[in-house]
C-alpha cells in the first residue's frame, strides 16, 4: 500500500508507492528523507541532478514481459566515460527492479540470489568467467563510479558522494542475459536481467517531446577552444572531437569541457564527410564520428578508418574501412563464449576462426563518440572471421566489447551515401571479403556430381541390362603333339558390333600357352588376325607365397560388320612342360568397358579441380596477411605486438 507523510523540512507531501522503499528525496526542497514507520527523518539536502537528455523521468510508465511498471526513483552515477542513470521501477505485482539507460542501451534487471560466492572486486578482470544464479557469465566492464545525486523512492539508504564499485556481466549463451554486481554492500548484490530495444518497453509519459523516440534532438554548440560549430546527435554521446581544432570535448553538458587539446600530428580527410546521410536496409544513418586507428607489427603500421553512424531509433553502428574493404559493424549485447588461446569462436551455430590480434592505437578523431575518446588510447583487439562476417573483441584494463561486422562492397557504400566520386578500389583480399570463386565452385561441383551420377547410371545400365551379350561359350583342349588348329562353332552378329571380346579361361599351372587367332566372316571370307598368350606362375620363397601372370586373357576386336563368324585357334604349347591345357572360350559382343567411364570421370573432374584451385588461391592470399594460420593457431614464430588473446 502507498505511504504518505509530510516532508519535515518544507511540509510538502511525500508519497512512497512501494512498501519496500524507505528512502526518498522530496521533489520540492530535495531533502533526503528516511522512513521510520510513520515518520520521516531529514538527512540533509540532496545534491542537484546533472541535466541529461534521458527520455525517462519519474512517472514514466512501461511494460516488461506483459507486466506494467512505473518509474518511482533514480540514482545518478558518474564514471570515467560520463554519467548514467539507474531508474527504480515498481511493477503492478509489487516487484521492484532497475532500469538503466547508459550509452543508448536499455537494461532491466532484478535483485537475484547469486547461489555462489561472488569474487572480490579487486580480483576481477575483463573476460573473467563467473558462474552465478545457475548461469555462465563473462565480465565485460569494471567501474569505480561515484553516486552523485538521486530522486524519488529508493529501497536503500542513499547519499550523494558515496563510491560504487560495479561490474557488468553478459551471459555466454544466446539468451542475451545481463548481470551486474554491486559491491557497495557486503555481501555484494547480484542483479540479473536483459538488454532490450527502447521500443520493447512500450514507454509512456516520457520527458517532453521525446515520447516517440529514445534520443534527444540534435544540439548545436560551440567549441570552447576555437569557437567552431559542434553538433551532438544523441544523449549517449559522451565526447566530441572538434572538426576545426581537433580538441576532444566532454559532451556531458552544454559547457563542452575540454578533455584533450589537439595532439594529433596527422590530418585525415574522411572519405565520407561528417553529417553525410546514408541509407542502409531502408533506414537513414548519419555519420557523426570518425577515427583512424592502426596496429603495428614488425615496425609496420596497418591503419584502418572507422565511421560512427547514428539513427534516432536504432542507435549506433560502425562503418569500418581498411585498404578499400568496407564492413557494417554492430555491437553485440551477448558476447560469445571464448577462452584464452581458443582458436575459434562459435556464434549462433557459426564457427569463426581467429585471424589477427594486436594493440589498436587511436591516431586521429573528429566528431561525436559514445565514450571519452582520446588520441593515443590503446585497446587490445582480436578478430575472428567467417566470411563475409567478422567477429571482433576489444579490451581495455576495465572493459571488453564485442562486435559483429559484415562485408560491404565499396560500390554499395558509395551508392548508400550517393557519393559523387568513386571510393578507393580495394587492395588485395579483405579479411572478411567473400570468396568470389566459392559460389561458382559450388555450382560446378553440383553439376559434376549430377553428370557423374548420370554417367554411373548409364554405365551400370549398360553393364547389367543393355550390353555384353554372349555369342559363344565353348570348351576346348589343346594337347601337345597336335599341330592342327582348332575351329570354333559359328556365331552370328545380327548387326554391327562396336566391340567383340574373345575371353580365354585356362587351367594353366606354372606354364604358358601361345595363341594364334583368326576371326573369319564366312560369306565374305574376310579375316582378322591376332596373337595372344596366356601365362601363370606361382610358388613360395622363404615361406612366402608368390604368383605372376593370369590364367585368363581377353582380346578385343572393334567395329565388326554384321555376319556369320567363327574363330580358328592355332595353339603353341610350352616345350618345357608339354601338358594338355583346357580353355573355355567365350565370345561377347559390345561388352561394357569401364575404362571409358573412368576417362569420362577424369574429364568431368577437370573443371571442379580448376575452380577449387582458384578458390584455394584466393584463401591463401587472404591468410597470408593474417597473424594466424587457417586453423586459428599461431604462426611460428609469433610476429604480433599485441595480445594473441
Amino acid at each position: 500500500m502507498p505511504f504518505s507523510a509530510n516532508c519535515p523540512s518544507c511540509g510538502a507531501a511525500v508519497v512512497f508507492k512501494s512498501s519496500a522503499s524507505f528512502h526518498g528525496v522530496c521533489e520540492f526542497c530535495r531533502s533526503t528523507l528516511v522512513r521510520h514507520g510513520a515518520n520521516l527523518e531529514n538527512l540533509g539536502r540532496m545534491a542537484d541532478l546533472i541535466e541529461d537528455a534521458s527520455p525517462i523521468r519519474l512517472g514514466t510508465e512501461g511494460q516488461y514481459r506483459g507486466v506494467h511498471f512505473a518509474v518511482i526513483g533514480r540514482i545518478q552515477l558518474r564514471y570515467t566515460a560520463g554519467v548514467w542513470n539507474e531508474w527504480h521501477v515498481l511493477f503492478d505485482d509489487q516487484r521492484g527492479g532497475w532500469l538503466s539507460d547508459a550509452n543508448g542501451e536499455y537494461l532491466i534487471s532484478f535483485l537475484t540470489p547469486p547461489g555462489a560466492t561472488l569474487p572480490e572486486f579487486a580480483a576481477l578482470m575483463p573476460n573473467d568467467e563467473i558462474k552465478a544464479a545457475g548461469r555462465d557469465f563473462v565480465v565485460t566492464d569494471i567501474e569505480e563510479a561515484m553516486c552523485i545525486a538521486g530522486e524519488g523512492e529508493l529501497p536503500f539508504a542513499f547519499g550523494a558522494g558515496y563510491p560504487a564499485q560495479l561490474a557488468d556481466l553478459r551471459a555466454t549463451d544466446e539468451s542475451g542475459a545481463f548481470a551486474s554486481i554491486d559491491y557497495s554492500e557486503t555481501p555484494p548484490l547480484f542483479f540479473v536481467g536483459e538488454s532490450l530495444p527502447f521500443a520493447a518497453f512500450k514507454f509512456a509519459n516520457l520527458r517532453g517531446e521525446q515520447a516517440t523516440k529514445p534520443a534527444g534532438v540534435v544540439k548545436a554548440l560551440q567549441c570552447p577552444a576555437c569557437g567552431g560549430a559542434i553538433t551532438i546527435h544523441d544523449k549517449a554521446v559522451q565526447s566530441v572531437a572538434c572538426p576545426s581544432c581537433l580538441s576532444v570535448l566532454d559532451a556531458a553538458n552544454d559547457n563542452l569541457r575540454i578533455l584533450q587539446k589537439a595532439t594529433s600530428a596527422m590530418t585525415v580527410e574522411p572519405k565520407i564527410a561528417l553529417g553525410s546521410s546514408g541509407r542502409f536496409a531502408g533506414k537513414d544513418w548519419t555519420v557523426i564520428g570518425f577515427q583512424r586507428r592502426d596496429v603495428t607489427s614488425e615496425g609496420i603500421a596497418y591503419p584502418w578508418d572507422e565511421y560512427l553512424l547514428h539513427h534516432p531509433e536504432e542507435g549506433f553502428r560502425w562503418l569500418v574501412e581498411a585498404d578499400g574493404h568496407w564492413s557494417w559493424v554492430s555491437p553485440l549485447t551477448a558476447p560469445p563464449p571464448h577462452k584464452a588461446g581458443q582458436p575459434t569462436v562459435l556464434l549462433k551455430g557459426e564457427t569463426f576462426r581467429r585471424y589477427s590480434a594486436g594493440a589498436a592505437v587511436t591516431r586521429f578523431v573528429i566528431g561525436e563518440f559514445t565514450w571519452k575518446v582520446k588520441v593515443d588510447e590503446v585497446w587490445q583487439t582480436i578478430d575472428f572471421i567467417a566470411p563475409p562476417k567478422m567477429l571482433s573483441r576489444e579490451s581495455s584494463d576495465n572493459e571488453t566489447t564485442w562486435s559483429l561486422g559484415e562485408y560491404l562492397p565499396a560500390d554499395e557504400v558509395a551508392a548508400a551515401f550517393k557519393l559523387k566520386a568513386p571510393l578507393t578500389k580495394p587492395e588485395g583480399v579483405g579479411a572478411n571479403q567473400p570468396n568470389p570463386h566459392e559460389e561458382s565452385h559450388r555450382r560446378v561441383c553440383g553439376s559434376f556430381w549430377k553428370f557423374a551420377a548420370l554417367a554411373a547410371v548409364a554405365q551400370l545400365l549398360w553393364v547389367f541390362v543393355l550390353g555384353g551379350s554372349t555369342l559363344l561359350d565353348q570348351r576346348v583342349v589343346f594337347s601337345p603333339g597336335k599341330d592342327e588348329p582348332i575351329t570354333t562353332q559359328n556365331f552370328q552378329l545380327v548387326k554391327e558390333a562396336r566391340n567383340l571380346v574373345m575371353r580365354h579361361d585356362t587351367d594353366l599351372d606354372n606354364n604358358w600357352l601361345g595363341l594364334g587367332l583368326t576371326l573369319i566372316e564366312k560369306k565374305s571370307g574376310r579375316a582378322w588376325i591376332a596373337q595372344s598368350d596366356v601365362a601363370y606362375w606361382h610358388g613360395s620363397d622363404g615361406g612366402e607365397s608368390w604368383s605372376e601372370g593370369d590364367r585368363s586373357r581377353e582380346l578385343v576386336f572393334r567395329d565388326l560388320p554384321a555376319g556369320d563368324y567363327y574363330f580358328v585357334i592355332d595353339p603353341e604349347i610350352s616345350a618345357e612342360k608339354p601338358v594338355a591345357v583346357a580353355d573355355r572360350v567365350k565370345v561377347i559382343r559390345d561388352q561394357a568397358a569401364w575404362s571409358n567411364f573412368f576417362f569420362l570421370l577424369v574429364f568431368l573432374a577437370a573443371l571442379p579441380l580448376f575452380t577449387r584451385y582458384r578458390m584455394t588461391a584466393f584463401e591463401v592470399e587472404r591468410w597470408k596477411n593474417a597473424d594466424f594460420m587457417r586453423d586459428g593457431t599461431l604462426f611460428p614464430p609469433v610476429s604480433n605486438d599485441g595480445d594473441d588473446d
